[in-house]
């Protein structure tokens, strides 16, 4: 597999993977997460596609600035077609995971003509109900650790997998996390699914309970959209990693 290359575009980090002739699948990981979040799917999913794996801004390798400009809806929709502009692609397959769900289906509302297909993971952020409860904007006095979204408190994931994604997720700074959450209610989208015009596949992890309720509202405002249910829970492609990677590249082979 060729040797991965490292850019920094617009502020957000991202790494290219994969089969470089194939076609390009950009991957979004969620809050407290990284490009870690992939680790298990980028050998079977770049044999076939050339993946471009985005950091969020104060994530990962991404800067951590104190402005709250580079994490807002529109700069962040900028990043990733700015990203996609320098991959040298007119159009891409957007995947993306939880709140990185939420934030890809933003982008592709903006750039349908960009877009081929859109692959997401159980995203509350996108389909959920909002609510802008100042208590959960405002991190900084707060043990990261004792949040039930921190990869510390995960229960499936192999423990080499885990290791990493908790050390990347204690780096990352509070004022990054207060940031990102302040723009919630601008990431829900599910109201407007009805607006695209590309196919949509949603892998679900159906052990989430709390997302269920939501896939029926997606489905009953995207009657076209695909759901393929696995067991498994929030970070479906981490705790289902062969399944997940046979469903996007099912589903990118039929649309391609």
């Amino acid at each position: 597999m060729p040797k991965p290359t490292a850019r920094l575009v617009s502020m957000m980090h991202y790494d290219v993977r994969g089969n470089l002739e194939g076609p390009t699948l950009v991957l979004v990981h969620g809050f407290l997460s990284s490009n870690v979040q992939w680790d298990l799917n980028v050998d079977r999913l770049g044999s076939e596609l050339r993946l471009v794996l985005v950091e969020l801004m104060g994530h990962g390798d991404s800067p951590t600035p104190d402005d709250p400009a580079p994490y807002r809806l529109d700069a962040v929709i900028e990043s990733f077609e700015r990203i996609r502009c320098e991959v040298g692609v007119d159009r891409w397959w957007v995947c993306g995971q939880s709140l990185g769900a939420a934030m890809a289906l933003r982008y592709v509302l903006a750039h349908q003509d960009q877009v081929r297909g859109v692959i997401v993971t159980n995203t509350r952020a996108a389909f959920g109900h909002t609510r802008n409860d100042p208590n959960l904007v405002d991190y900084t006095d707060i043990d990261l650790r004792e949040l039930p979204v921190h990869p510390i408190h995960a229960r499936r994931f192999p423990e080499d997998i885990k290791a990493r994604m908790v050390e990347r997720a204690d780096r990352i700074p509070a004022h990054a996390l207060s940031h990102t959450v302040i723009n919630r209610p601008s990431w829900r989208s599910v109201d407007e699914l009805g607006q695209l015009r590309m196919p949509v596949l949603l892998v679900n992890g159906r052990y989430e309970r709390a997302f269920q309720p939501f896939v029926d509202e997606a489905r009953h405002n995207l009657p076209t959209i695909e759901v393929v249910h696995l067991d498994g829970g929030h970070s479906i492609n981490v705790e289902q990693p062969e399944a997940f990677d046979a469903a996007v590249l099912d589903f990118v082979s039929r649309h391609r």
